[in-house]
């Protein structure tokens, strides 16, 4: 009898002889056969979304013989291989009839030629290469303009691109808006930008924007309340009232002739629930309105506060539904007090290195999770509160400065009978873990910052592998995989 290789006899057999061979096995066999199952689905599901995405990169690696030569010759080195890398990838996108999902172009070391990088960007943007791509990276080097139109009429083209990422080596901040960039897409979700600017962002169902450049407030501002116009007579906003999701890593620019401007641009964000602001500077007034616009805020993390009195963050009151909230520097003299704050859900606080009115701090006891950085000087109202207002916290991340202040508040630990997780981060002298006392109750201690092999090398394991189950090192030069430094993940 012919058969097709690739079916399968079983696929052939009704239901009715497959629950009959189901019944006759026991109980361990039907829980193999599912976790059988389930791990041949896990392994076809990860083998796709291997198969489906496509890197194109400029990453080298040379011969031990040519590490003997000098800095001339092994850049040279580089770029001729790199040269080589380039036409293999150009050929093989001529080629290829594979329908990728994902696909990264990393250019950032600045290896390849611009005649390379037109050829690869000219292949990848056919028409059937773009035709089911989800997810697109883009790591281009220098010269963002001349990119910016050929990447701006692919973006436009793709029917199912869902995130985008573009980034460029700009190191002059004034050159970083780009006229001929134009983002217009209406399936995109999710975008992130770095070193380059667009003149115009308009993408329906785009509901997370992440910005690493400084912003001109005027120009970005779209909808119905203001467009900016240049000296061709175009138009150039963003649009970004539908964002659910905003992250601004630099400055806010705006004239201050308009201040109104940078008011308006808070305004328009009435439908964002989460919000981070580091380079920014909020005054007062401004956090007034981004309180009474965004209300529906359950993230909120500022970079710097200018505060005119030290009960500016009663404004926060206005948030009902704040689960997180972080400030890591205040601009003025007087501490942050939380005396008039009232956020009933409010779970994770992150406090950065300033002057802080801890027992005010009663008033959020709703917390569970709290990452501080004291200041080089303990006084008893921080450990007060660690030993009494926080003594019900399960995860508490500490960042510190100097060995004194490490055993100070470490000494406070005694009191946190429901601590799970501790985070120590900036250990300098290891011998300060020894001062760590018996936390019984402590399901995982993560040492951030610290060689495990060091500590190894001088003390003796023993003595944490006795106060706590689960000991993670994070040593220096490896990332938290965290969202934004304010996730308790970590990645090894």
């Amino acid at each position: 009898m012919d058969t097709s290789l690739s079916y399968c006899p079983l696929d052939g057999l009704p239901i009715e002889i497959v629950e009959m061979i189901f019944d006759r096995l026991d109980l361990e066999s039907l829980k193999s056969l599912s976790l059988t199952c389930h791990r041949w689905e896990r392994l076809f599901l990860q083998y796709c979304s291997r198969r489906f995405v496509l890197r194109i990169d400029e990453k080298i690696t040379l011969d031990v013989d040519v590490a003997f030569m000098n800095y001339e010759d092994r850049r040279m080195e580089k770029y001729l291989l790199c040269e080589e890398k380039m036409k293999v990838a150009v050929i093989m996108l001529e080629q290829t009839q594979r329908v990728y999902r994902t696909v990264h172009i990393d250019f950032h070391l600045e290896l390849a030629t611009v005649i390379y990088k037109l050829k690869i960007l000219n292949r990848l943007f056919k028409p059937h290469l773009l035709q089911q791509l989800t997810v697109l990276k883009l790591d281009m080097g220098n010269d963002p303009v001349m990119h910016a139109s050929d990447i701006s009429r692919a973006v436009q083209k793709m029917e199912n691109l869902q995130e985008l990422y573009i980034a460029f080596n700009v190191r002059t901040p004034h050159t970083t808006e780009c006229y001929t960039m134009h983002l217009v897409n209406p399936t995109l979700q999710k975008l992130v930008i770095k070193g380059i600017t667009p003149y115009v962002v308009d993408c329906a169902n785009l509901w997370k924007l992440d910005v690493a450049e400084s912003l001109h407030v005027e120009s970005i501002i779209g909808g119905k309340l203001q467009r900016g116009v240049d000296f061709t007579g175009h138009e150039c906003y963003w649009k970004i009232d539908q964002l659910t999701e905003l992250s601004i890593v630099n400055d806010l620019k705006f004239n201050l002739t308009t201040r109104s401007s940078i008011l308006r641009f808070y305004r328009q964000l009435c439908n964002v629930t989460r919000l981070y602001l580091y380079g920014h500077t909020l005054t007062q007034e401004t956090l007034q309105v981004i309180c009474e616009s965004c209300v529906q805020l359950e993230e909120f993390t500022i970079g710097n506060l200018q505060m005119d009195d030290p009960n500016a963050l009663r404004y926060l009151s206005n948030l009902p539904n704040l689960r997180q909230f972080g400030i890591w520097k205040i601009l003025n003299g007087n501490p942050l007090s939380f005396a008039s704050v009232k956020l009933p859900k409010l779970e994770k606080l992150l406090l950065g290195c300033m002057a802080i009115d801890w027992p005010s701090l009663a008033s959020v006891r709703s917390i569970s999770w709290l990452k501080i950085k004291p200041g080089p000087v303990i006084d008893a109202p921080i450990c007060r509160a660690l030993s009494g207002t926080f003594a019900h916290l399960r995860f508490l991340w500490i960042d510190v400065h100097t060995t004194r202040v490490a055993r100070e508040l470490l000494a406070q630990l005694l009191q946190m009978h429901w601590l799970e997780t501790l985070v120590l981060e900036n250990i300098v002298h290891l011998r300060t873990l020894k001062t760590l006392p018996a936390l019984p109750q402590l399901e995982r201690l993560i040492i951030y910052r610290c060689s495990k092999k060091v500590y190894e090398r001088y003390y003796n394991n023993e003595v944490l592998a006795k106060l706590v189950r689960d000991i993670r090192w994070i040593r220096a030069g490896q990332k938290i995989v965290e969202e934004r430094g304010i996730k308790d993940s970590f990645e090894c």
